[in-house]
């Protein structure tokens, strides 16, 4: 991967702290050289409130596989949504733009949403819970897949196969057609490959583009740490959900495969 998203900024870190490569929009936190931002400390970019707040979140991720997220965090007076995962002593960390304020009480909207479920049919009971997915994320296209990519549930009309390969990792696609942004510094780490935000590659912009979408959204779901389906959202034109209500759509999505496996549906 040799690229990124414009919509979110980049930063690997190691086990110094200091940045081992770094998106080429990191001027949109000050008046840094992306080139001369690589080898340096990680707290002379964001600060050491910053720098001391994120070490913390990051103390939460349990494994190489989870991941940590902060909502309406301020980076040199940039207010942004950050995603981060690791790799032994590296971590990867995505900032992007925040589009949307806090949302008030986003586990009560998960434990709502799910209060509002009835029947004892999975299948319908996951049509259910795609037509509120749409409603909350606002994507056109919501689908329940399984782990290897067949479709489970849709929020309506015709079905159809995700475009994007079976979802172990989150993936978002912003704006099909956007202008990459490169990466400077070590491109060299695993943990690349595993940016929500890269660049789609060729294949992908040629698959969305045949189902008519600009914007693309998928996400892997769990029970018990098992990946056991895959959430994925569509968009005829580029979209965005905050990290906040995307976290929310997850949950619940998680909530409802739960409940599907516990009456039956054989995951």
């Amino acid at each position: 991967m040799t690229a990124i998203q414009p919509c979110a900024l980049l930063l690997l870190v190691g086990p110094d702290w200091r940045v081992e490569t770094a998106s080429a929009n990191v001027a949109m936190l000050g008046d840094f050289k992306p080139a001369l931002v690589v080898g340096q400390p990680l707290s002379d970019l964001i600060g050491s409130k910053a720098i001391h707040a994120l070490r913390n979140r990051l103390a939460w991720l349990a494994s190489d596989e989870s991941e940590v997220q902060d909502f309406g965090e301020e980076w040199g007076g940039v207010t942004l949504d950050l995603r981060a995962i690791r790799n032994e002593d590296c971590h990867l960390i995505e900032a992007e733009l925040a589009v949307e304020p806090r949302l008030p009480d986003g586990i009560g909207m998960v434990r709502s949403m799910s209060d509002r479920l009835s029947g004892d049919d999975p299948v319908a009971l996951a049509t259910q819970a795609m037509q509120q997915l749409a409603a909350l994320t606002g994507f056109e296209r919501i689908l329940l897949s399984d782990r290897e990519g067949g479709p489970i549930a849709a929020n309506g009309g015709k079905e159809l196969t995700p475009a994007l390969e079976a979802a172990a990792l989150t993936r978002l696609i912003a704006d099909r057609d956007a202008e990459p942004v490169s990466l400077i510094g070590e491109e060299g780490s695993k943990l690349l490959s595993r940016a929500a935000y890269r660049a789609p590659c060729d294949d992908e912009r040629a698959m969305l583009e045949s189902l008519g979408s600009a914007a693309a959204m998928s996400m892997p779901l769990k029970i018990d740490g098992r990946f056991v389906a895959a959430l994925h959202a569509y968009h005829s034109t580029p979209r965005r959900v905050g990290a906040e209500r995307r976290s929310v759509a997850r949950l619940f999505a998680e909530r409802l495969v739960a409940r599907m496996a516990r009456q039956g549906f054989g995951f």
